[in-house]
């Protein structure tokens, strides 16, 4: 599905990552593992065409990352990031929105998708008229999530995910995105996050980043 290949990027004349490749395959659960400073987040950002790299290679379906048109790729490969941003309006509309960007107008918000998802999160129906000033961050996040889901992504890039979250909404998201991945078994995830207990729970192998201390 996704290939990476001989992977450079330079920080400040470091290489964080040396030469870095790894494919992931259908139905694949992984996690990404390094110490603070060792890259996680920029890899992510990376993988969508967030950040640039200094060489090497990116390709999905074959194709290099430079030969997609970038709007649909990321709602292929989807990338949730610790701090979703949430626009303004309430809950219903910010999913919305995104159904009217240009990559997204062939797909209709599915109403009782969206329920399940409700369902499996423990939030009322009322959740969805909610508005961003009566959001809590993890409440923000739940919501990038859905809507990350309703977007019928491939691969799922989650950034600490549930870092805002208490306790038992950690395990409702968890829930959730093991639904999505028993749904079809050609998606996989990369899941980045502090908590190696969660990792070890949730997947089934790992990329480990390691600093390199090669000056260029």
């Amino acid at each position: 599905m996704l290939e990476v290949r001989d992977l450079v990027r330079f920080i400040e004349g470091r290489s964080i990552w040396p030469d870095l490749s790894f494919s992931l395959r259908p139905g694949e659960r992984v996690a990404l593992r390094g110490p603070s400073g060792s890259g996680k987040t920029l890899l992510m950002r990376a993988l969508v065409g967030l950040d640039a790299v200094d060489g090497g290679d990116i390709r999905f379906r074959d194709r290099a990352l430079a030969d997609w048109d970038i709007p649909e790729y990321r709602r292929l490969v989807r990338y949730i990031p610790q701090d979703a941003a949430f626009l303004s309006g309430t809950v219903r509309q910010s999913i919305e929105l995104f159904f009217s960007f240009r990559a997204n107008r062939d797909l209709q918000p599915d109403n009782r998708e969206l329920a399940r998802f409700l369902d499996i999160l423990r939030l009322p129906e009322t959740f969805l008229d909610k508005t961003a000033d009566f959001l809590s961050g993890g409440e923000k996040q739940m919501v990038a999530v859905m809507r990350s889901l309703l977007l019928k992504p491939e691969i799922l890039l989650l950034d600490e995910p549930t870092s805002n979250l208490d306790e038992a909404m950690v395990g409702r998201v968890e829930s959730l995105i093991e639904d999505w991945m028993d749904g079809d078994r050609q998606r996989c995830f990369v899941w980045t996050s502090h908590d190696s207990r969660q990792l070890d729970r949730l997947t089934e192998r790992s990329i480990e980043l390691r600093p390199h201390p090669t000056e260029v």
